[in-house]
């Protein structure tokens, strides 16, 4: 009798292991092939449908106003408004003593009646825009408008550093002014889109609202 050889019978079996390890590792691939496939179908019905309909919708409404139109001619009166404001600064005060104003007005120690008027009427053009249109993205290019003109008349001043005095050259007066209308704008349209929107509703519920006849108030009393 022939002695029994263990190397085959070890052999299939770890030969059917494999395959069993194989099938399995198809099994699981297969699986989260077609789990990836319906979560990216269900995405892309969601994208296509509420996320669609609510970027085309509220958020466009919100950034870009509710007429295309009007927003267009809020965004071309921007850079009239910069210019405008150019050169009544140059034609007037000037940059030197605008500055030395809007720090004296908010420092408190030399206040200007200008100032306020001119950050009163950046505020109800900011409100006007958004209760008219409900734009931010035009509200903001309107109110940075003048803010960006007053700036960049900066351009050609004398101005001290810790380097000594220098002329402002067209450059810096244009990141400077980039800067101020970046800023000023952001506030400036966040007060009057605030402003605009409570007008705007407002006026809805006085519209809504209608008025009692004078003969119903005269048999009321």
């Amino acid at each position: 009798m022939r002695p029994s050889n263990p190397v085959p019978a070890a052999l299939h079996r770890t030969k059917s292991t494999l395959e069993l390890l194989v099938t399995g590792l198809r099994w699981l691939v297969a699986a989260l092939v077609s789990g990836t496939r319906r979560l990216g179908a269900r995405s892309v019905a969601v994208v296509h449908g509420p996320v669609t309909r609510l970027a085309r919708g509220p958020v466009a409404t919100l950034l870009f106003g509710r007429r295309a139109a009007v927003s267009v001619v809020l965004v071309a009166f921007a850079p009239v408004l910069a210019l405008l404001t150019a050169w009544t600064v140059t034609a007037t005060t000037g940059y030197p003593a605008l500055e030395h104003r809007v720090a004296g007005t908010w420092a408190g120690t030399d206040p200007h009646a200008a100032v306020f008027v001119g950050s009163a009427l950046l505020v109800g053009l900011a409100a006007a825009s958004a209760a008219g249109n409900a734009g931010v993205l035009p509200t903001l290019l309107l109110s940075a408008g003048p803010l960006f003109g007053a700036a960049v008349t900066r351009y050609g001043t004398v101005v001290t550093t810790h380097a000594g005095e220098r002329v402002v050259s067209l450059p810096d007066a244009l990141a400077f002014a980039f800067g101020v209308a970046a800023a000023g704008g952001v506030v400036v349209c966040a007060v009057g889109y605030g402003l605009g929107v409570l007008v705007r509703r407002g006026a809805r519920t006085v519209r809504a609202d209608p008025p009692v006849p004078i003969d119903r108030r005269s048999n009321d009393d």
